[in-house]
């Protein structure tokens, strides 16, 4: 399957069509901070004045071999700015374990799903950032530039400044921000 990365005995795959998914008797992910998990790992290189998104779209661009869905020199438009991966997390037996979303910006990481009844969210996010943090400098060069379609601090709708973030192949790309614009 491509776009597949295993860490233990889980396999983690983006869902590129985005669809909307469920489990029965599923147990909820509450939205969490993984910058600030992946921060707790004390594992990430120096990421200079970079956002953690910068690392983590370079990090899961090499794990996934660039199969998140977009190229790895793209552009973005959709309100909120970032990435939006939906993350499918399955057993050896291609059992479904979660369904997952991760949204990455200048400001911040979330994440966010459900898990199964068997499969304890705990778990998932452990094995998901041990995932991510299991060889930190191994990136994969991209550029992403979004634009907030909508964002909060403009009084009219319409797109805000662009973003960048990545890797150029020697330095993480993008400003943290406190508030992705």
């Amino acid at each position: 399957m491509d776009g597949v990365f295993w860490y233990d005995d889980i396999g983690f795959v983006v869902d590129k069509h985005m669809m909307q998914s469920t489990l029965p008797n599923a147990n909820p992910l509450d939205l969490f901070s993984l910058d600030g998990l992946l921060m707790q790992t004390a594992k990430l290189p120096n990421l200079g004045a970079a956002p953690i998104a910068s690392w983590l779209l370079a990090r899961l661009m090499r794990l996934t071999t660039e199969g998140l869905g977009f190229e790895a020199n793209a552009k973005l438009y959709h309100d909120g700015g970032g990435f939006y991966l939906n993350f499918i997390a399955f057993s050896r037996a291609i059992k479904p374990l979660a369904f997952f979303s991760v949204h990455g910006t200048c400001a911040h990481c979330n994440c966010w799903g459900q898990c199964a009844e068997s499969f304890q969210p705990t778990d998932l996010t452990r094995v998901f950032v041990d995932a991510l943090v299991e060889n930190v400098d191994d990136l994969m060069e991209c550029k992403l530039t979004y634009y907030d379609t909508d964002p909060p601090d403009l009084e009219k709708r319409r797109v805000g400044n662009p973003r960048v973030l990545g890797w150029d192949g020697t330095t993480l790309l993008g400003f943290r921000t406190k508030y992705a614009k």
